[in-house]
């Protein structure tokens, strides 16, 4: 820094260098503002203003710098060569125009930067190139730091100028960018300067300059103003004329944009005429507009073809009659064809209302249904829409008759049926004639599903159903109601005689013999049948009655039919009443268990006891289990309270010595559960008693409906120790096959051939005795059931049964009488034999 300072103050003109300086700033402004001018520019002019640009700092960076070296006075005399000082200039101008160049047209963030540093690397190319030309009677050294600074701080001060000149452009920016481009011309100027070193030497010869300098100086620096003057006064003369211009332009402009507003406007116009014309000539519906006059207006493509109308009936201003008669004449519309037809069809038109919208649907003569919708203008006349609803009108009459009709038979189903009877109730409340309901229930359908499987019940539905079409007249309305229900309705003149012959004719007709492919099936129905208005004053009530009237003829003999009675609802009633007891029972606890020992028939020990389900009713008094169990097992109660059952059971064996047997019966409702094995394992664990110490007894009744699904659970009871009897042996058909499909721990003869065995018939004992030799054959334990008399003890232990049960030894008793019995017995734990026989014969 000091020998910067010592050069600039004792070996330079300090007035050769403010002329230098003044030089320099001049052409920095006339540089920026002709740089702001070529930013504004576009493609070729922006590069003529560029190089107007680079020019004028060039020439600037030139004259400053031979002006500053005017001033330099090193003490030997100085010259300089020609040809590199015109190379210099040269450099100068282009390296900066390229800078100035770069700065204008690139957008990215590196174009102040990369200006700049180009225009610094032009300062120090013309400046060394002058600093070449020189010539001196010496040697010339430099300090190389004292160079480098000097080329930094000419990019500095350059991307600085740039950085400012390319983001702003008034007035103050403008001069801070000159004076930020004149410091880094000056800078990198005397920071050079103090860098040179000159060693005189008298043997090198100069050929100085015969001008002095002084002259020579202050005539660059005049031809340099006036250059950059005229430069500056271009570029305000340009910036007036482009101010006009650009006024001009602007006018000119809005004119243009107004004419392209005016031209779009149009565009829009007939673009919007085209897109309506489009959606018009594409809609989904015939459309036509006519105006007060009736004369047609406009239509689309739709509509013409709809009625197939030719071109002269689609002019505007054709009258709605010709159109009108054209579709008459031509047979598009269903129905004659004369002008006399064509005039009912005008006047039925004209009479409709013309200041409110109508719809109709006219039917043509190809089946197409079309329904019109009117709708009034303002100023008269009419907006007409034609849409063709064949498809959606059968679309919505498949989806009604399938609401109504059963998709199996195509009979009509509960729905239709009520619609129908309300039909037919109303006619005979005002005096019509009276109609007989019939109710049918396949017997043993569910047979037909569980063996042959459902394909074949559906076959053997829908020849019911067909069967049921022929038997009856047209006006006979059949109905499917679900599964293997159907009712038949019609009109009857004598209740009884008529309702029972069709009663009679269908019975006959579906207990033929039905073919169902592999498989020939014969099935009887049992009839309801129900009068109206004698049996019910609506729908539901007469259904009831008949599905009542159903119920006693399933009640009785299958296969035949019953009339409803008054008796009937009776009995429901009592049934309701019955049920809402035993709900309320269960609730509280009216229920209890007796128990009815086995006795062994060779030692006479008692070997357990078989629950028995009790119901003391505080008002009814004692409530056969014939009655409440039936009742239990179809309202589904019977799940609960079999729940309870095994509970109780399970907690009283458990007071009992550990080789007492409980027996607990299972209804065929219960395998339907799937918590019956969780309540008895459930039982079992609360009560603490061995598995094997239940016994669980199973009828046939239980198996027969679904015996996969039983054996399934059997077989898991099986697995958990528990043992299981066939209850009511000999009594069904399937007892052998069940036999040997799983294996029963024991077998019960029924009461029924135990009671025969004392008979007075010869041929029934004999089958008495030939079922108990049989079950006691098969070598499971057989326990006789029944057993009422010495005799028929006798008669069992000849044939070699094992246990026995019944009134002989003792009927059902409490918990609390079994409990005493077992008390009474000797402390030991397990007693000795003669104990026990008396114990039995005692107690029972």
């Amino acid at each position: 820094m000091f020998r910067i300072l010592t050069c600039i103050s004792g070996e330079h003109d300090w007035r050769l260098v403010l002329l230098a300086g003044l030089v320099c700033f001049v052409a920095s402004i006339v540089a920026v503002n002709i740089f702001h001018r070529a930013m504004a520019s576009q493609a070729r002019t922006r590069l003529i203003w560029i190089a107007i640009a680079g020019a004028a700092i060039g020439y600037g960076i030139w004259a400053t710098h031979f002006i500053a070296m005017l001033a330099y006075e090193p003490g030997v005399p100085t010259g300089y060569a020609i040809a590199l000082t015109a190379l210099s200039l040269a450099v100068a101008m282009m390296l900066t125009s390229v800078g100035l160049g770069f700065a204008a047209s690139e957008t990215s963030r590196w174009r102040a930067p990369v200006g700049g540093a180009v225009i610094g690397a032009g300062i120090a190319s013309m400046h060394y190139l002058g600093m070449w030309a020189l010539e001196v009677p010496g040697h010339v050294t430099w300090s190389l730091d004292l160079v480098a600074a000097s080329i930094v701080l000419g990019m500095l001060f350059g991307y600085a100028a740039l950085a400012i000149a390319v983001r702003h452009q008034d007035r103050w920016m403008s001069l801070a960018a000159a004076l930020l481009l004149t410091l880094a011309i000056v800078s990198h100027h005397f920071t050079a300067m103090g860098a040179v070193g000159i060693i005189p030497d008298p043997s090198r010869v100069s050929d100085a300059l015969s001008l002095s300098p002084a002259f020579l100086a202050v005539t660059i620096a005049g031809v340099a103003l006036t250059v950059l003057g005229m430069s500056m006064v271009g570029v305000l003369a340009d910036r007036r004329l482009a101010l006009r211009t650009s006024r001009f332009e602007e006018i000119i402009s809005q004119l243009s944009h107004a004419r392209q507003q005016v031209e779009a406007q149009q565009n829009e116009l007939q673009e919007q005429k085209l897109r309506l014309d489009t959606a018009i000539n594409n809609m989904g519906e015939g459309l036509c507009m006519f105006d007060a006059d009736k004369r047609l207006v406009v239509c689309n493509d739709r509509y013409a073809r709809m009625y197939r109308l030719p071109p002269e009936l689609l002019m505007s201003g054709t009258p709605h009659g010709e159109i009108i008669r054209h579709r008459i004449a031509n047979g598009i519309l269903k129905g004659e064809t004369s002008d006399t037809a064509a005039t009912k069809v005008l006047a039925t038109l004209n009479a409709l209302p013309t200041n409110e919208t109508t719809s109709r649907i006219d039917e043509l003569a190809d089946g197409r249904l079309i329904c019109v919708t009117r709708q009034p203008m303002p100023s008269g006349g009419w907006v007409a829409t034609h849409r063709d609803v064949t498809e959606q009108v059968r679309s919505e009459a498949k989806i009604t008759h399938m609401a109504q009709h059963d998709a199996l038979t195509d009979l009509p189903n509960r729905v239709l049926l009520k619609e129908r009877m309300e039909q037919a109730l109303a006619a005979t409340l005002r005096g019509g004639p009276s109609f007989a309901v019939l109710m049918l229930d396949l017997d043993r359908f569910k047979e037909v599903n569980d063996t042959l499987g459902h394909p074949a019940g559906d076959a053997l539905l829908q020849a019911v159903a067909a069967r049921l079409r022929r038997c009856v007249s047209e006006s006979t309305l059949i109905a499917r109601l679900g599964g293997d229900e159907f009712a038949v309705i019609d009109y009857v003149t004598d209740p009884v005689a008529d309702a029972g012959q069709l009663a009679e004719q269908i019975r006959r007709a579906l207990s033929e013999p039905v073919d169902l492919g592999d498989h020939r099936v014969t099935t009887t129905t049992s009839i309801g049948i129900a009068i109206a208005p004698r049996d019910g004053t609506d729908s539901d009530e007469i259904l009831r009655s008949a599905d009542l009237a159903l119920y006693s003829a399933k009640s009785g003999a299958r296969g035949s039919f019953r009339f409803f009675e008054p008796e009937l609802d009776r009995q429901l009633q009592a049934r309701r009443s019955l049920e809402r007891d035993m709900r309320s029972a269960l609730a509280h606890g009216e229920f209890e268990l007796h128990y009815q020992p086995f006795i062994h028939v060779v030692s006479g020990e008692t070997c357990g006891f078989e629950a028995l389900l009790r119901w003391n009713h505080p008002e009814r008094g004692r409530v056969s289990p014939a009655d409440f169990i039936p009742l239990a097992e179809e309202t589904g109660l019977i799940v609960p309270l079999g729940e309870w059952v095994l509970m109780t059971a399970c907690a009283e064996a458990a007071k009992w010595p550990d080789d007492l047997k409980i027996a607990v019966n299972l209804s065929p409702v219960q395998f339907r559960s799937p918590e019956l094995v969780p309540v008895v394992m459930r039982a079992l664990a609360n009560a603490g008693i061995a598995s094997h110490r239940l016994e669980l007894e199973v009828t046939e009744t239980a198996i027969i409906h679904d015996s996969e699904t039983v054996f399934a659970v059997l077989a898991q009871l099986h697995a958990l120790g528990v043992r299981i009897a066939l209850d009511d042996f000999g009594t069904g058909y399937s007892s052998l096959s069940f036999l040997q499909k799983f294996p029963f721990d024991k077998v019960k003869i029924d009461r029924s051939f135990v009671s025969e065995l004392s008979g007075a018939s010869d041929e029934s004992r004999r089958i008495a005795r030939a079922v108990v030799r049989f079950a006691v054959s098969l070598g499971k334990t057989t326990t006789a059931e029944g057993v009422e008399t010495r005799e028929q003890l006798d008669i069992l232990r000849a044939d070699a049964c094992v246990e026995v049960q019944g009134f002989h030894f003792s009927p059902p008793v409490q918990g609390a009488r079994v409990a005493q019995m077992i008390g009474e017995r000797a402390p030991a734990e397990t007693p000795r034999p003669a104990v026990r026989r008396a114990m039995a014969g005692a107690a029972f």
